[in-house]
């Protein structure tokens, strides 16, 4: 049995295709897998800025809060002092 020249090349051609085919298909899965190490990358990183952030504001109440403890002993220092001194008590 022998394989005629138009037939060999016709076998070549659908060789070389599916090669190529196998070989982008490589490429592809290359650039997947890039894309889902980079996606889990990003997840984490938007995770760990969550969480900073959440310390972050969490500083910004306290800080918050502590300034309001110390403008209202302000306004009773100041009040105190504008009332003058207080009478002695026997």
């Amino acid at each position: 049995m022998t394989v005629e020249h138009g037939e060999a090349s016709a076998l070549g051609r659908a060789a070389e295709l599916l090669n190529e085919g196998a070989e982008a298909e490589l490429r592809l899965l290359k650039r997947e897998r890039k894309a889902e190490r980079l996606l889990a990358e990003a997840r984490a990183a938007l995770a760990e800025d969550q969480k900073r952030l959440e310390r972050a504001r969490k500083r910004v109440a306290y800080s918050a809060a502590a300034v309001a403890e110390a403008e209202t002993r302000l306004s009773e220092a100041q009040a105190a002092r504008a009332a003058g001194p207080r009478p002695a008590q026997d």
